[in-house]
């Protein structure tokens, strides 16, 4: 099972970015890692308890 309250260090970042064939600049990777770490805590307030077969549509109301 993953570890959902690890914080990705600056080097998994740079060797994730280096995998996908990205390279950036050191200010764009001190960005990219405040990004990453942004996501990261808004992934981790998703609802969890959702189904795969869920779905949510019913939230819009569909006005005719």
């Amino acid at each position: 099972m993953a570890d959902h309250n690890h914080q990705l260090s600056e080097e998994e970042i740079t060797l994730m970015l280096r995998r996908a064939g990205v390279t950036l600049p050191a200010e764009q990777l001190e960005r990219c890692c405040a990004v990453v770490a942004r996501l990261e805590a808004a992934a981790r307030r998703l609802r969890k308890d959702l189904e795969r077969t869920d779905e949510p549509a019913s939230v819009f109301l569909i006005r005719r």
